[in-house]
């Protein structure tokens, strides 16, 4: 059942530009957008989203992207394991990496522009710092 949704101006303004180009309704166009977003969400680790959601809000929206191009640019993603461009990016914007701990203590470890690599979880899609056990000094 179709339920009415209030959005922004500026997105609807967005949506119905770039629906003419795609040949699509406005509401299909903001469907297939959150339809994407859904599946980066699913695929990139949080704060890759944030970092890209960040840099998205500062790009133009194009009037058209050819298939072609989403199709390259989506294979060159998921060729790439270590995702090295898509790290820069993040890096360059100042936001911070999140890998597996590498002393296998935490599930992850959160690793800022600086290169400091602080051991934690993801709570509710939030990092949360590792407690240092007391007694226990940092190497």
């Amino acid at each position: 059942m179709a339920v009415p949704v209030k959005v922004s101006d500026k997105l609807l303004a967005l949506a119905k530009k770039e629906a003419e180009a795609t040949h699509r309704s406005a509401t299909a166009q903001i469907e297939h957008w959150a339809t994407l977003g859904r599946a980066i969400e699913v695929l990139a680790a949080y704060g890759d989203v944030l970092a890209l959601k960040r840099v998205g809000n500062a790009l133009p929206m194009p009037a058209s992207v050819s298939r072609q191009s989403v199709q390259d640019l989506l294979t060159g993603l998921a060729r790439d394991p270590d995702r090295e461009s898509v790290k820069a990016r993040i890096r360059a914007a100042g936001g911070p990496l999140y890998t597996r701990d590498r002393r296998g203590v935490e599930p992850v470890a959160e690793v800022t522009s600086s290169g400091r690599s602080t051991p934690g979880r993801l709570v509710h899609r939030r990092f949360v710092p590792a407690r240092r056990k007391p007694g226990r000094r940092r190497p």
